[in-house]
């Protein structure tokens, strides 16, 4: 599988060289990972999460996970290293013998978990597990273009951001979606939530973390920050031929790349934003989401130390306590303050390789 996809990256460049590359990428993120996440929809079956679809009203199917609220016994081992300025994790989540037996919880109200770009909903198995063990119902959705959802075209926030509306009103009609309503999204889904929250009266509270302030600044950084899964690709591909990718998916996909900024929708969000970043994060700058959270006074942006971006997104252990703590704090007034927000202190438990500890 992986020879396959080298010879196929090889295949293109010589093809069509390094913009039609990089073009392919930003036009179809992908279902490249359905084997390596099939442990993670092993795990949602073991605890009897449902897989469903609908159609919106686009007529894009969407796939879905749903998952109610249980008393998982979880057992989470997170342990953190670092060679040089480089962090890996070691990870393990172990659910116990029968999570599909565990009891039923009473709802607390409803998480719409969006995933990373390239991804799918199973990628945020570690997240919905822990929140519906919290006590609140969790759906998970594949975006366009994402897993087992449809083949449309992707707009890097705005048309994710229908789709995601018109399942909740789905969920809804259904009687499955109990609020209050929490929107959390990573990365491409961080800045989906946003485009999302302002066009859906109810939410409560939003989530995001390291979204991206604008699409075309993020995919300039991509090569250089393993989002297209090589390093070594950013001495191949060279700023002029990122930006005629930019500018031909653009054209391709009806969107205009550089001028898509989730900032207008902050503006208009009433309820509570939290923004948070990994301070050692290379994909996404810091200056950019600070004046991103500046356009609405209802949002917050933290950076937490020594975590990167596709790290930060697997530290629960430091995460999930403040932010459910967070979650409860919000006010039932859009207009009362936001409550603040501190990530648990950075504890590794190793500190250097494990080859190191053997």
């Amino acid at each position: 599988m992986r020879q396959g996809r080298w010879l196929i990256m090889l295949l293109l460049f010589a093809l069509g060289g390094c913009t039609s590359f990089v073009a392919r990428q930003i036009e179809r993120p992908g279902h490249d990972n359905r084997e390596q996440l099939a442990w993670f929809r092993q795990l949602l079956k073991r605890g009897d999460f449902q897989f469903d679809t609908m159609h919106t009203q686009q007529g894009v199917r969407m796939a879905y996970w749903y998952g109610q609220p249980r008393a998982y016994d979880i057992k989470i081992k997170i342990e953190e290293w670092r060679e040089g300025r480089n962090p890996a994790l070691n990870f393990t989540l172990d659910l116990g013998g029968q999570p599909a037996e565990a009891p039923v919880l009473p709802a607390r109200g409803s998480v719409i978990l969006l995933h990373p770009w390239g991804m799918e909903g199973s990628t945020l198995t570690s997240w919905a597990l822990q929140l519906a063990s919290a006590g609140y119902v969790v759906v998970m959705p594949d975006l366009r273009s994402h897993g087992e959802s449809a083949d449309a075209p992707v707009g890097y926030g705005p048309r994710e951001a229908d789709d995601i509306v018109d399942l909740v009103h789905d969920l809804r009609a259904a009687n499955r979606l109990p609020g209050p309503l929490y929107l959390f999204g990573v990365s491409y889904g961080g800045t989906v939530a946003l485009f999302t929250a302002p066009k859906l009266a109810d939410v409560h509270g939003v989530i995001a973390l390291e979204p991206y302030a604008n699409a075309a600044a993020v995919i300039r950084r991509a090569p250089a920050s393993d989002l297209f899964g090589h390093r070594w690709l950013a001495s191949w591909i060279r700023q002029r031929e990122v930006d005629q990718a930019i500018q031909r998916a653009s054209r391709q996909l009806g969107v205009d790349l550089t001028h898509v900024d989730p900032g207008e929708a902050l503006a208009h969000t009433p309820s509570c934003v939290l923004i948070l970043r990994g301070a050692e994060d290379n994909l996404i700058a810091d200056d950019a989401l600070r004046e991103l959270a500046r356009r609405s006074p209802r949002a917050s942006y933290v950076d937490v130390s020594q975590e990167g971006h596709l790290i930060l997104p697997v530290r629960t252990d430091r995460l999930l306590p403040p932010l459910l703590g967070w979650m409860q704090a919000l006010p039932v007034d859009n207009h009362a303050v936001c409550p603040s927000f501190v990530p648990l202190p950075f504890a590794p438990s190793l500190t250097a390789s494990p080859a190191a500890h053997t």
